[in-house]
């Protein structure tokens, strides 16, 4: 029966099938966009974005709700107190998200701020998957190292055959660009 035979005009037909999906700058940023457009039709989508949110809204990810999580921490922060603050503000960020859209699973490609949002994702249940960056072919990333570790995911997946030795339990099945 569709929506309109149901008389639920405008009713979306992914409804209750949320996905977050990070989505961060540079490389990264093209990874979650080519990822979000393979899914598109099956999920309604809820990007998570450490950067100021305008900056991704019309650069043709399909359409979906953005929500700001503050980053975990920078380079560019240079005291223990400035780095512990950033990452209990992230964790704040990433609980409310996961309480407040009730998502099926998150995707989150590289960015840091997968550390926080598969925590709380895989204490409140949900299914978490990971994508390591296509730039990390021989070498583990920080974000890699920490979610592998503590099993923050459901599904961890590399874009080089031969990342896989990188990571226990990763899976290669080819690229999101």
């Amino acid at each position: 029966m569709t929506a309109s035979e149901n008389g639920q005009k405008g009713v979306n037909a992914n409804e209750g099938r949320r996905v977050i999906i990070t989505v961060a700058g540079g490389g990264f940023f093209w990874q979650s966009k080519s990822l979000a457009k393979n899914l598109e039709g099956s999920f309604e989508f809820h990007y998570a974005t450490p950067d100021d949110v305008s900056d991704h809204e019309n650069k043709g990810l399909p359409r979906g709700t953005f929500h700001h999580v503050s980053r975990i921490t920078t380079q560019a922060d240079r005291s223990c107190r400035s780095k512990l603050v950033n990452t209990l503000v992230s964790f704040r960020d990433s609980y409310r998200l996961i309480r407040h859209v009730q998502p099926h699973a998150v995707i989150c490609v590289a960015s840091p701020i997968a550390i926080p949002i598969c925590f709380w994702a895989k204490i409140l249940g949900k299914k978490t998957i990971f994508v390591e960056s296509i730039t990390r072919v021989r070498s583990r990333s920080v974000t890699g190292k920490i979610l592998s570790a503590f099993r923050l995911c459901d599904r961890f997946y590399v874009q080089w055959p031969e990342a896989v030795e990188l990571y226990k339990g990763s899976r290669y099945c080819g690229t999101v660009l």
